[in-house]
């Protein structure tokens, strides 16, 4: 008779663990699809597969430094609203410490990436100095 009580006890224990672990589990193995990127013009190049198009013309322009958004992007207002731009690690090291609203000159290039099926345009800084 105990071994009949235990056989029953242990089925019901394991009857009781498979349900709690059916009713955990929504039945998808695969981990949560990431939110969708924020559309920014703000592209790492040696992260994205992209590809650039014609060779890009150096260009000249002039603003208020606003500062930087991360390891490889800078803001500046120019005549035709704040921009973002991309800037290499020695660009990065010198503006560092320039305040907010420093009066810049700078020469940067354009390039049209296309990124996840969309083209996207990318300026990047080739020279920047304080007016």
């Amino acid at each position: 008779m105990k071994r009949t009580h235990r056989m029953v006890a242990l089925s019901a224990a394991s009857l009781v663990l498979a349900l709690a672990l059916s009713a955990c589990s929504d039945g998808n193995n695969a981990s949560p699809s990431p939110s969708s990127p924020s559309p920014t013009a703000s592209v790492a190049p040696e992260t994205e597969s992209s590809s650039p198009s014609a060779s890009p013309e150096l260009q000249a322009s002039s603003g208020d430094y606003v500062g930087l958004i991360d390891g490889h992007s800078i803001e500046i207002k120019t005549a035709n609203g704040t921009e973002v731009f991309q800037v290499d690690p020695q660009i990065e090291e010198k503006i560092t410490d320039w305040e907010e609203g420093t009066k810049v000159k700078f020469q940067y290039t354009e390039a049209e990436l296309e990124v996840d099926g969309e083209k996207v345009k990318q300026s990047t800084i080739v020279a920047i100095d304080k007016e």
